[in-house]
């Protein structure tokens, strides 16, 4: 029994893992100053200010725009790849979903993966070489593929969401519903 739940955890736990120290690693780092002189952080909010949590929530996304922009297309692609595999296992654990509903987390988690696999590889064979000039109808082409894969992976991923969604409890489709708890991106 211990075995199989080893079997089962061992590769999320080792994924997030990775991640966190990734994360650490990242943000660990402060990038030197500019000018001499200049700060080397960002000042927070009004300790009395409501927007605290917007305020970190946006420090953070302006570091990762910073540090998708130093990367390659395709590291960029592969990227977000392995953010999302990331979040699925954290939000696996997050669940602690029953014995009942593990098989439409797998499932869900399997399609949600499959989906984001050919998400990267159309992505990556898109990428726009710096200096190539390409036509407006080459753009929108480009454009039109990299959409239908999206769509493609969301009608693919929609029954194992709905059928794992029908298994959860309330507390747990709140947990789904809302991620990251009160404060969502649509909230801004």
């Amino acid at each position: 029994m211990e075995r199989q739940i080893l079997e089962r955890w061992l590769p999320s736990i080792s994924l997030v893992l990775g991640l966190l120290l990734l994360a650490a690693a990242a943000f660990g780092q402060e990038s030197p100053p500019s000018e001499p002189g200049a700060p080397t952080s960002v000042t927070s909010p009004d300790p009395g200010s409501d927007a605290p949590a917007r305020h970190r929530m946006g420090d953070w996304r302006r570091r990762m725009m910073e540090r998708f922009s130093r990367m390659t297309p395709e590291k960029a692609c592969k990227e977000r790849y392995a953010r999302e595999a990331g979040f699925l296992a954290y939000l696996g654990a997050e669940l602690d979903l029953t014995a009942q509903q593990q098989p439409l987390w797998d499932a869900y988690q399997r399609a949600m993966l499959d989906a984001g696999g050919k998400q990267r590889q159309a992505c990556v064979e898109n990428v726009v070489t710096p200096g190539s000039d390409l036509t407006a109808l080459q753009r929108r082409d480009r454009l039109q593929k990299l959409l239908q894969t999206r769509l493609d992976g969301l009608q693919a991923t929609r029954p194992p969401l709905e059928a794992l969604y029908q298994s959860l409890s309330r507390e747990q489709r709140r947990t789904l519903d809302q991620p990251f708890g009160e404060w969502t991106p649509s909230r801004r």
